[in-house]
C-alpha cells in the first residue's frame, strides 16, 4: 500500500496560514477534550469521597497533585513544542492523558487515584505549550487575540458539559462510568487529530530577529526569565489563575453542601452562568484587545486589567450574599472578567518574549502558577478536616484580596516595564 504523504503547507498571507481556521477548529476540539478530562472530577467529588472513604484533605490533594505536577512537568515538556513537531507532541500528549484518565475510573483507593491524577497531569503538560506555538505561527499580530479567543471558547463548553453531564452520569450510574464516558471522547479526538492536523511552518523566528532555533533549554529559559515584563505578567497570572481554578473547584462542592442539591444541579449552578460570561469575555476580549493594541502599546494589558477589575465585586458577592440569583449574576460577571484577562494571556506573552521561546514561556507560566499557587488546596483540606473551615465562603473572601494584588502587578507592568520590553517579542503593535 502506498504511503500517504502530508500535504504541502499553504503559504501564509498577512493574516497567517491559509488553513488557519481549519487548524484552529482541530485545536478547539483538542482543548475541549483536555478540559473535560481535567475538570470533570470537580463535579463528582462527593461520590468519589464516599466510595473510596476519602477525607477532605485527600480529596483536595487530588486537585493539588494535578496542578503541582502539571506545572512541574511543564518546565521540561514545554520545551518540546519549541524543538520538535508540535503535531506529534500534541497527539501523543492527548493519547497518553486519555489512557491515564480512563484508568482513574478503575482506582480502588486514594493512592491509586493520586498516582493516576499525577500521570494525567504530566501527560497533559506538553499539550498546551505546543498549541500555543501552533497558534502563534498560524496567525499574525493582526488577528492573534481574536483567534485565541475563538479557540478558548472550547473551555466554557467543556466546563458546562463536564459539570452537568458528568454530574448527571454520576447521579445515574456512578462516577466510574462518568470517567469511562469522557475517556471514550478522548480516544475519538486522538483519531481526528491524527488524520486531520498538519504541522505548520515556524514562520516568525528569523523574521523577528530573535534567537531562531539555536537556543538550548537553559538559554531559552533565561531568555524568558530575563524579561521584567514577563516576570510581572507571570506574577499576575499566578494570582489570578489560581483564584479562577480554585473557585471552579470549590463552587460545585459548596452548592452541593450548602444548598443540598444533586450533583447534576450543583454542576449546572457552578458552571452555566460563569461560562455564559466566559463566552462574552472571550469574544469581547479578543476584538477589544486587537483594537486597543493598534493605538496603545499597553492595549492588550489594559483589557486584562479591566477584566480582573470586574471580578473583584463578583467574587465578593459570592462570598457575602446568600441569594442564588445574586450569586448567579456575580458568577456571570466573573466569567466575563476572568476571560477578558485570560483570552489575552498568550498574546501579551508573545509581545514581550523572543519568538524562539514562546512555547517555553507558556510552559513557564504554568510552572510558576502551579508550583507556587497549588498549596491552598492542601491548606483548605486540612482546615476542613480540623473543623476550622465549615463554610467555603470564607475562602472566597481571601480570593478577593489576591485578585487586587494581581491587578496591581499588571498596572506596574504597563507603567514601568512594557515600553522597554516590547521589542523582545514581535514588535510594536500596528499603528
Amino acid at each position: 500500500m502506498p504511503r500517504l504523504q502530508p500535504l504541502a503547507a499553504p503559504q501564509p498571507d498577512d493574516r497567517g496560514a491559509h488553513d488557519r481556521w481549519f487548524i484552529l477548529s482541530l485545536l478547539f476540539v483538542n482543548y475541549f477534550t483536555l478540559y473535560t478530562h481535567r475538570y470533570v472530577i470537580n463535579y463528582i467529588q462527593p461520590p468519589i469521597r464516599d466510595e473510596l472513604e476519602l477525607s477532605d484533605s485527600e480529596l483536595f490533594a487530588l486537585a493539588w497533585a494535578f496542578q503541582f505536577f502539571y506545572a512541574f512537568a511543564a518546565l521540561f515538556v514545554g520545551y518540546l513544542g519549541d524543538r520538535f513537531s508540535r503535531r506529534h507532541v500534541l497527539i501523543l500528549s492527548l493519547l497518553l492523558s486519555t489512557a491515564s484518565f480512563i484508568a482513574m475510573g478503575l482506582a480502588q483507593g486514594f493512592w491509586d487515584l493520586l498516582a493516576l491524577r499525577i500521570l494525567l497531569a504530566v501527560t497533559q503538560a506538553a499539550n498546551v505549550p505546543a498549541i500555543a506555538g501552533i497558534m502563534a505561527d498560524c496567525f499574525t499580530q493582526r488577528n492573534r487575540s481574536r483567534a485565541v479567543s475563538v479557540y478558548l471558547l472550547s473551555s466554557p463548553f467543556s466546563v458546562v458539559v463536564s459539570g452537568w453531564a458528568g454530574g448527571w452520569v454520576a447521579d445515574q450510574w456512578g462516577w466510574r462510568i462518568a470517567m469511562f464516558a469522557f475517556g471514550g471522547l478522548g480516544i475519538a479526538v486522538v483519531m481526528i487529530l491524527f488524520f486531520g492536523l498538519r504541522e505548520p511552518d515556524r514562520t516568525q523566528r528569523q523574521a523577528a530577529g530573535g534567537a531562531g532555533g539555536q537556543l538550548s533549554l537553559g538559554r531559552t529559559l533565561l531568555a524568558a526569565l530575563s524579561v521584567p515584563s514577563f516576570l510581572l505578567l507571570a506574577l499576575a497570572y499566578l494570582l489570578a489563575s489560581n483564584v479562577w481554578q480554585q473557585l471552579n473547584f470549590f463552587l460545585p462542592l459548596h452548592f452541593y453542601e450548602h444548598y443540598q442539591v444533586k450533583l447534576a444541579e450543583a454542576g449546572l449552578l457552578s458552571t452555566l452562568a460563569p461560562q455564559i460570561g466566559t463566552v462574552i469575555g472571550l469574544f469581547v476580549g479578543g476584538m477589544l484587545a486587537d483594537r486597543w493594541a493598534a493605538h496603545w502599546i499597553g492595549g492588550r494589558f489594559g483589557v486584562q486589567i479591566v477584566g480582573l477589575s470586574l471580578t473583584v465585586p463578583g467574587v465578593l458577592a459570592i462570598a457575602l450574599v446568600d441569594s442564588q440569583i445574586v450569586i448567579q449574576i456575580a458568577l456571570f460577571v466573573c466569567g466575563i472578567g476572568f476571560w477578558l484577562y485570560l483570552s489575552n494571556l498568550w498574546a501579551t506573552t508573545f509581545e514581550v518574549i523572543d519568538p524562539a521561546a514562546r512555547s517555553t514561556a507558556i510552559g513557564l507560566l504554568n510552572v510558576i502558577a502551579g508550583l507556587l499557587g497549588s498549596w491552598p488546596y492542601l491548606v483548605v483540606g486540612r482546615l476542613r478536616d480540623a473543623g476550622v473551615i465549615e463554610d467555603l465562603r470564607g475562602v472566597f473572601l481571601v480570593f478577593v484580596a489576591v485578585l487586587c494584588l494581581s491587578i496591581l502587578g499588571l498596572v506596574c507592568l504597563v507603567r514601568v516595564t512594557l515600553a522597554r520590553d516590547l521589542q523582545r517579542g514581535t514588535g510594536n503593535p500596528e499603528p
